[in-house]
Order: C-alpha cells, then structure tokens, then sequence
C-alpha cells in the first residue's frame, strides 16, 4: 500500500507565498487578469472532475458558472473541506467579476487612496485562488477527493 503525502495547512502557506512572487511584478490589471484566468481555468478542470469521478456529460456543464459546478460537486459528495474552500473562491470570483473595477474606478474618481487599501480584495482573491490550486492539485496527484 502506498502513502499518501500530507499537505499541511503550513505546506500550503509556503506554496501560496511562492506563487503569490509570480505576481509582484505585474500591474493590477495583469493582476486581475491572471485571478480571471486561473478561475476559468479552475472552473474547467472542477467541470472535467464532475465528468471524470460522476459521470456528468461534459455537454450538460457547458454553460454552467463556477458557483454551479461547486454546487453539484457539492451534492455529489466530494469532500466537504475542499467545498469549502471553493465557496470562497467562488466569492471571490463573483465580486471580482461583476464588482471590482467599477468600485476601482469609483474609488479613485472620489479620493486618493492607497493601492494597498485598493487591492486588498484582489489580494485575498488572488491568495484564494492559489492556495484552492493547490489543493485541486494535491487531490488529483494523490486521489484525495473523497
């Protein structure tokens, strides 16, 4: 029988503060992009695992958003711990989506605020999104969805 590696909530921390130095040198926007894109990407790969472990037909989930696919993955089972962690990046997306460059615009039409003020919420959005990367990627190398 072999092992399965433990991943600590230290291990994560290192992991994420890693991967949070590819971001240091882009802009906000590049910044936003990237959070954008991993998100996307993230919501594919949790849609590939519904159709890979539940047998959900990949054409049923083509229109599905990020907070539906976590639902169904939810009702399906899979561990409540990476669920949970999902739901808040999940948050994360949405208000990054659908509030955060309105606000940054308004914001900075009506005062002259700090960037580290600004981009908190990018900033935990963006920490977010790694740290669940790398728990899909711990559960897909060492078949720790259940």
């Amino acid at each position: 029988m072999t092992e399965v590696a433990a991943l600590s909530a230290e291990d994560i921390k290192e992991l994420v503060h890693a991967k949070l130095e590819g971001y240091k040198n882009l802009s906000v926007l590049e910044q936003y992009a990237m959070f954008m894109g991993k998100a996307q990407i993230l919501e594919f790969g949790l849609k590939g695992l519904l159709s890979r472990i539940y047998g959900v037909p990949s054409e049923n989930m083509e229109k599905w958003t990020l907070g539906k696919t976590k639902n169904e993955l939810r009702d399906k089972g899979l561990r409540p711990d990476f669920i949970a962690y999902l739901e808040s990046v999940v948050n994360y997306r949405n208000d990054m989506a659908h509030e955060f460059l309105l606000n940054n615009a308004i914001t900075q039409s009506m005062a002259n605020f700090s960037e580290r003020k600004l981009y908190g919420d990018l900033f935990r959005a963006i920490y977010e999104i790694e740290q669940i990367i790398i728990l899909y990627d711990w559960c897909e190398e060492n078949n720790g969805w259940q």
